[in-house]
């Protein structure tokens, strides 16, 4: 009886946990993009190398509290990640502007400028990423997502 518990209450954690599978996967995502754009500044010795670096900083606290959520399900706060994402998104922006000018090539000077359009479209993705980032933390936070209405039918299942 109690390996069925045990199972059950699983399952429970399991499918409450599923609301930040995404947010965990695209935090992932951004901690190794900038990762890889660090080192890329890095080793050309570009003076911007702190605007990665603060991002990876940032990520920091947003892994380890969806990692907490897996034992906490009273608290579906996400502070951290929503600063993150908001950071994120706003770095984006930056990053999107400085396009159309000249100094977008001290953010990427690994990169030639017939690539730059190529770039300021993977700053789009980013940035369009990071506003639904920011929505689906507003929802989960209103337990208004589609993960919480699962959860919810599940435990009136019982």
């Amino acid at each position: 009886m109690a390996k069925a518990e045990s199972k059950k209450e699983f399952k429970e954690k399991s499918l409450y946990y599923n609301r930040y599978f995404s947010l965990r996967y695209l935090t992932a995502g951004y901690f190794f993009v900038n990762f890889w754009w660090l080192i890329a500044l890095a080793m050309g010795g570009s003076e911007v190398v702190l605007l990665p670096l603060a991002l990876l900083l940032l990520c920091v606290p947003a892994i380890w509290e969806q990692k907490q959520k897996f034992d906490q399900r009273e608290d579906n706060e996400l502070p951290q990640t929503k600063h993150y994402f908001f950071f994120q998104v706003a770095i984006n922006i930056f990053l999107g502007i400085c396009y159309f000018t000249p100094a977008f090539s001290y953010f990427y000077p690994f990169i030639t400028t017939s690539a730059f359009s190529i770039v300021f479209m993977l700053l789009l993705l980013g940035l369009a990423i990071g506003v639904w980032s920011l929505h689906h933390i507003i929802q989960i936070e209103k337990n208004e997502d589609r993960f919480f209405r699962r959860y919810e039918a599940y435990g009136q299942q019982k």
